[in-house]
């Protein structure tokens, strides 16, 4: 299978130096220098078109055409039908349920969310954008070509992607504040804990709403550190219902919750905004509810 991509040169310079100024990743650009034939180039003064290897000159108003082979994988078809909130041809925000993994890794292979996509899109190349926890639900977005995931990394890395989550935790908690506390692995090897000498953590919540005696919180993320919505309601006294790691594990949840509730981000290939939401909805959360 190949990926085919346009791009016109906006100043003189490599084929490659044009390229990572696209947003191609430099690992996408490494793999093109190894092999003949992959890039063209139209020249813009003459209409000459030309085979050339990454390391060629180009001029300003040139038009490169690359093919980027891929190799696409057929997953084990879920049960599971995959709930899009956006999707056309370059990205996708889908719902992840509770309880399915991110990304197949050998104890999931089979209930992750790339078997929920392939039971839709077939045999595919799986790139998701960033990661939620197996037992978080809520969007994810997950790009459809190659150079979408270079673009959608790179916005993931610089704080381009608005993300916010709804949670419900225990207790009655503020109506609106920031927890700042650096978060640091934990001596187990797989809790993460608010202490001394982590890295910087920053966690804005807004209560929307109370349950029973809990509190229904939204969350915006300033950093993203592993676990960090779960290690800092814990820290403050408020741990999210039916969190059995960071918790006591005695709420009767059946699940983990928290839901990612909303995604904003550019649009890889337009630069217009996409916006997608999915409304956290609390039913029957307690074996006693």
């Amino acid at each position: 299978m190949v990926e085919n991509y346009s791009v016109i040169a906006t100043f003189d310079g490599t084929a490659d130096d044009v390229l990572r100024a696209a947003g191609f990743s430099r690992t996408m650009v490494t793999g093109l220098r190894k092999e003949a034939g992959l890039i063209r180039v139209i020249s813009e003064k003459d209409g000459a078109e030309k085979t050339v290897f990454a390391t060629a000159k180009v001029y300003k108003g040139d038009k490169i055409n690359v093919s980027l082979p891929v190799f696409p994988v057929l997953y084990p078809e879920s049960d599971l039908k995959p709930e899009f909130r956006y999707i056309d041809e370059d990205i996708a925000v889908v719902v992840k349920p509770s309880g399915v993994a991110t990304v197949p890794v050998k104890s999931h292979y089979k209930d992750s969310l790339a078997s929920i996509l392939g039971a839709e899109w077939g045999e595919f190349v799986y790139r998701p954008v960033g990661r939620l926890d197996k037992d978080t639900s809520g969007l994810i977005a997950v790009a459809r070509n190659a150079l979408s995931a270079c673009r959608m990394h790179e916005l993931q890395l610089s704080g381009g992607i608005e993300k916010k989550y709804t949670a419900l935790v225990r207790g009655l908690m503020p109506e609106s504040g920031e927890i700042d506390a650096p978060i640091a692995l934990s001596s187990d090897g797989i809790r993460r804990e608010a202490a001394k000498g982590g890295k910087p953590a920053k966690t804005l919540f807004r209560r929307i709403g109370t349950l029973n005696g809990d509190s229904l919180v939204e969350f915006t993320l300033l950093t993203g550190r592993t676990h960090q919505i779960r290690v800092h309601t814990a820290y403050i006294g408020h741990p999210i219902v039916g969190d059995k790691l960071y918790g006591d594990g005695k709420d009767g949840a059946t699940r983990l919750m928290l839901h990612c509730s909303r995604l904003a981000f550019p649009h890889p290939t337009t630069g217009r905004t996409v916006e997608a939401e999915d409304p956290f909805v609390i039913k029957g959360y307690r074996k006693s509810f």
